[in-house]
């Protein structure tokens, strides 16, 4: 079930889903029976890094976003090597 959810959100990458969105898109029929039946599945996928999660929404970043990210941390690639900022190397 996780793999069906990624590659739907790997189609959409960078579009935020609430967790009824992707539980009607991935099984219309179980969602039917609990709405509720995508959030355990999703929130293992933020845990594992697969997904992030923003503000209530379930989303898979562009390279973009996580290129933003990476700067946030005070990581960049500079020509496929990653350096880290002067402040956590010391």
């Amino acid at each position: 079930m996780e793999w069906e959810i990624l590659q739907i959100m790997k189609q959409a990458e960078g579009t935020r889903f609430t967790y009824k969105d992707i539980g009607k898109i991935v099984d219309r029929k179980e969602f039917r029976e609990n709405p509720h039946w995508a959030r355990p599945h999703l929130e293992r996928m933020v845990c594992e890094r697969l997904i992030w999660k923003d503000e209530g929404y379930y989303l898979y970043p562009t390279e973009e976003m996580k290129a933003k990210e990476r700067q946030k941390q005070g990581r960049v690639k500079f020509e496929g090597v990653e350096s880290r900022s002067l402040e956590a190397n010391k």
